[in-house]
């Protein structure tokens, strides 16, 4: 029986990595631009090349990656935080980043730490993932808005009292608007430090493959070319 279990086991190892293997992402700023550009896709073409894995790469909006993955159109996707997972029959991997949840003010603002958020309006991007520790604090009022441009448009004309924001795309969006020196964040104060991962099948072919990432990712972290300190929050991927 243990015979024919292993046997199992290489024949899924086979379908995997002898026919093509379809991974989705999607766009985000300076992360996820193309096929051959960002960081998260320079890491993920270090993943595939430490497996030999023949992958086609879908790059589509947000929510159609998320359901072509349950509609099993998607061997697997990236990447994913715990509060947009799916409902069932998932697997993750082991996080390859992490993201920080920062506070974003005007300049002189006496807002500093997420206790002082109760009471205030707070903008945050509709489909952006803040973690449970703030979207289901009931005393910090969520505003959403359709991305970080508009929210810092809205917080420089009073419309809100503070942004909720990440330390890549929301920091990007600042730093190319016509605001970033009336902004003040500190990305050594992050209210809230998420995981980052790939999300696979919670099947016997999608097991072995987040297995398989999860062993280029060790060796990455292994040779220092993923660092990541949970205690801040600081995220390194040097490729």
């Amino acid at each position: 029986m243990r015979y024919l279990f292993l046997i199992f086991l290489v024949l899924a190892f086979y379908s995997t990595t002898a026919f093509s293997t379809t991974i989705g992402s999607y766009y985000i700023p300076n992360l996820v631009i193309d096929q051959q550009q960002g960081l998260f896709i320079k890491m993920h073409n270090e993943v595939l090349r430490r497996l030999s894995l023949d992958t086609n790469l879908i790059i589509q909006p947000t929510k159609r990656t998320q359901r072509d993955f349950k509609q099993h159109k998607l061997d697997a996707y990236f990447p994913e935080l715990l509060e947009n997972l799916p409902k069932s029959d998932f697997i993750i991997s082991d996080p390859f980043y992490l993201k920080k949840i920062v506070l974003f003010t005007k300049i002189g603002s006496d807002i500093k730490t997420i206790n002082d958020l109760a009471g205030k309006i707070v903008g945050a991007v509709a489909g952006y993932s803040y973690g449970e520790h703030i979207t289901k604090n009931q005393s910090i009022n969520l505003d959403y808005a359709k991305n970080d441009d508009v929210n810092i448009a809205r917080l420089m004309r009073g419309y809100i009292d503070a942004i909720i924001g990440d330390n890549t795309s929301t920091v990007a969006a600042i730093e190319n608007s016509k605001h970033a020196e009336l902004i003040h964040y500190d990305l050594d104060k992050p209210i809230n430090v998420l995981a980052v991962f790939y999300v696979c099948h919670d099947s016997i072919s999608g097991r072995t493959l987040c297995s398989s990432i999860n062993d280029a990712l060790e060796q990455m972290k292994l040779e220092g070319i993923i660092a990541l300190d949970y205690a801040s929050g600081n995220a390194k991927i040097d490729l």
